[in-house]
């Protein structure tokens, strides 16, 4: 009992470093605010910042993944302390090269964080890790969203920003007991019976769902990146925009308690369907200019992204063998937040806005195809394995 009490705590504790490590997307529109506020940085200069934190959290995912079983069993601590030191020094910097640097680093140490600790907390279940990080990130952004703009108001915009500096130290404390008492858990986890002899990472199937898994967090960073300013372009007042927000990230959270159960109740490429309309919505409803359409689609988008990427995310960490796939499929993520916003751009900037929309719909389907042919693929398994063997054939009582 001891043992089974310690081994889900090790997995709380893990579910709640992952959350803290990937807290910053979901609080970057109050944090840029504020940095502006402080630091007088232009709103032009905000891709800057936020690409930079995104590149240092993929660069710091991929060091895990391909590394992880040789790094030390303090690099989350060490990691913490870095992004610690970047986060204090974000409140008092106010030269625009050197915050770029800051927010890279603390993007990097907190992709390590992340990577390593949820690679750790989905050894055990992997749907009910992902969609419990789902749901404490959603929680904590939606608090730290309501409360921070207080703070600033009461004791300034470097104070505030001083203040956010509790996300790497609440990580530093939870890390150092934590590597203390698990040690190579990740890999003591994966050296479960059947694995053994196991060299590739996943069967196709999982190799299927973790790219399916990039492809829908690539789509929605697309199109959340430019949300905003396609709503503000189609005349749609901007405490209209913090309402859908702060609703979507509501059914955000009631959607990732939903789909915390490890047993899906719908398939998972239908399920690919049906986020993919809700993740377009905002591109086509966001046009009519009116609040009401507008929120919808915003209450869709989050619906549709945090179900979908739960679900590929546990689904293809279930076809893990090795510890280093499971740290591949936590990989995807940061990947798919970095690329998603960039190859947006690009598409803003030569095609427009048919051109945004076109590559949404274009990864989207990428993304239901790898479904379908994960689908496909362990349908096939399923039923190569029904079929009785020579053996079976020639000994009917065995059959």
């Amino acid at each position: 009992m001891e043992s089974v009490f310690h081994r889900y705590g090790a997995v709380a504790i893990a579910v709640l470093l992952a959350a803290l490590a990937c807290l910053q997307p979901g609080i970057d529109p109050v944090f840029l605010t504020l940095l502006s506020v402080a630091h007088a940085v232009e709103p032009g200069s905000h891709g800057w910042i936020v690409g930079a934190t995104q590149a240092g959290m993929a660069v710091g995912a991929l060091l895990v993944w391909r590394c992880g079983s040789a790094l030390p069993r303090t690099c989350m601590s060490i990691a913490a302390l870095i992004a610690l030191v970047a986060s204090v020094m974000t409140a008092g910097l106010s030269d625009m090269t050197g915050l770029v640097i800051l927010r890279a680093l603390y993007g990097g140490a907190m992709g390590i964080v992340y990577t390593q600790a949820m690679s750790r907390a989905a050894a055990v279940r992997p749907n009910g890790a992902y969609g419990a990080v789902f749901l404490v990130q959603l929680m904590l952004s939606t608090v730290v969203a309501l409360i921070l703009p207080a703070i600033a108001q009461a004791g300034g915009g470097v104070f505030a920003l001083a203040v956010l500096a509790l996300v790497p130290l609440a990580v530093l404390a939870l890390t150092a007991p934590s590597m203390a008492s698990c040690g190579r858990t990740d890999e003591r986890i994966s050296a479960v019976p059947g694995c053994a002899g196991k060299i590739a990472g996943a069967s196709a199937s999982g190799w299927a769902l973790a790219g399916a898994t990039f492809f829908f967090i690539c789509a929605t960073m697309m199109i959340w990146s430019f949300t905003g300013a396609l709503a503000v372009a189609a005349g749609i007042e901007e405490e209209v925009i913090g309402l859908a927000v702060a609703i979507g990230s509501v059914a955000g959270v009631l959607t990732a308690f939903a789909v915390l159960r490890e047993e899906p109740v719908i398939q998972l490429s239908l399920t690919g369907i049906m986020a993919a309309f809700c993740l377009v919505s905002p591109m086509i409803l966001t046009a009519q200019g009116e609040a009401g359409p507008f929120i919808l689609s915003i209450v869709l988008l989050n619906i549709g992204s945090t179900a979908i990427i739960i679900r590929c995310s546990g689904m293809a960490t279930v076809r893990a063998h090795t510890a280093l796939f499971r740290r591949f499929v936590a990989t995807t993520h940061p990947l798919g937040m970095i690329g998603g916003p960039v190859l947006g751009s690009v598409l803003m900037m030569t095609l427009g806005e048919a051109g945004l929309m076109g590559g949404a719909v274009a990864i989207l389907i990428s993304g239901c195809a790898l479904l379908l042919f994960a689908a496909t693929h362990d349908r096939s398994i399923a039923l190569r394995r029904a079929m009785p063997t020579s053996e079976d054939r020639r000994d009917p009582v065995a059959a």
